[in-house]
């Protein structure tokens, strides 16, 4: 039995302890406070986003001000490559969110900002899924189908104009060209069940021949207001923006939509790579959506609620616009570096 003498310093420790706990969450309380309320009564955050995720970061910062009504979020919309380039350029930035973890893997993560020893960004957390689909204009007028798509997109007689992304600002574009390597791989191989598949496959025909008949958007959300309006019989763009949107579309075999985040899908995807104009290689993955705060931000505590808020409860906001959320979201890069309220409701990948 422990000695009597050693209750007192065990008991006073236990207080001092709980004395410490009241103040943090004093502290944490008054920080909130005080960051919380400008001058102007307003605080702001300024968020990058990729374009495929307008319409849910509206969304998801509509629900965050009813909680936190004096803050202001401000979000631009870009393809997800050009979001990384304006961050670079001194773009105010306090939180990116972009359609592919590897935009900040290998454009923020391996660049160190100015005049610091610290690298833009230094984590990052993969917070969405998706998949590539072919969304069709609005009473499908080209009359494509999941039979016949691969030969009627190379006949301007048959498809007036369809479009992707651009490869060098969306990753939707590369992953397009992905997909049709994937498919010339995949198609041939189950030529029962896809008749007429051309010979010479859709990468060539499709890419590398440069058709007439195909429109080249600077992001993939532009490609759904072509849709809308006619403009464009066809476009190749994610599951979310085709559901958002309540166009048509058809979907691909999950061994050729990225759509599958398992590892013997991904060691499949991986096999496959396209080089764009620029010189640029991609190599193809499951699609994978991930979230940083720069380390140039201006308001990183508030973007850290924000972005806690996102992983948690914004996961129904995703959902609702046929998003999958990833859940618990998934910890790259330096995970010690990564704010404690964010780490908190992540696993580490």
């Amino acid at each position: 039995m422990m000695p009597r003498r050693w209750c007192k310093p065990t008991t006073a420790f236990a207080a001092l302890v709980m004395i410490l706990a009241i103040f943090s969450l004093y502290g944490f309380y008054m920080q909130e406070h005080y960051l919380g309320v400008s001058s102007a009564g307003r605080v702001e955050i300024h968020v990058l986003c990729a374009g495929s995720l307008s319409k849910i970061v509206s969304e998801l910062a509509e629900a965050f001000r009813a909680e936190h009504p004096y803050v202001e979020i401000r979000i631009s919309a870009h393809g997800s490559l050009e979001c990384a380039r304006l961050v670079k350029a001194g773009a105010r930035c306090d939180l990116i969110l972009v359609s592919d973890y590897k935009v900040i893997e290998d454009e923020l993560a391996e660049s160190y900002a100015p005049r610091s020893m610290k690298r833009y960004c230094e984590w990052w957390a993969v917070f969405a899924r998706n998949e590539i689909v072919l969304a069709l204009a609005p009473g499908n007028p080209a009359g494509l189908n999941e039979k016949n798509w691969y030969w009627k997109l190379a006949d301007p007689n048959q498809v007036k104009k369809w479009g992707r992304a651009n490869p060098d600002s969306d990753p939707c574009g590369y992953r397009t060209l992905i997909v049709f390597n994937i498919c010339d791989a995949y198609y041939p191989e189950h030529r029962d069940e896809f008749p007429g598949y051309p010979e010479m496959g859709i990468i060539k025909t499709l890419y590398l021949s440069n058709p007439s008949n195909v429109f080249v958007a600077a992001k993939e959300f532009d490609l759904m207001v072509a849709l809308q309006t006619g403009q464009i019989d066809a476009g190749w763009t994610y599951l979310s923006l085709a559901e958002q949107f309540g166009l048509p579309y058809i979907r691909l075999p999950g061994n050729v939509s990225l759509g599958v985040p398992y590892s013997e899908f991904n060691e499949w995807y991986s096999r496959f790579t396209i080089t764009t104009e620029s010189g640029r290689t991609y190599r193809g993955s499951s699609i994978s959506y991930a979230a940083s705060i720069p380390t140039t931000a201006e308001n990183s505590y508030w973007a850290t609620v924000f972005l806690r808020f996102i992983l948690t409860k914004g996961a129904s906001i995703m959902e609702r616009n046929s998003q999958p959320p990833v859940y618990p979201p998934i910890l790259m890069g330096d995970t010690a570096s990564t704010p404690p309220q964010i780490r908190e409701v992540c696993m580490e990948g």
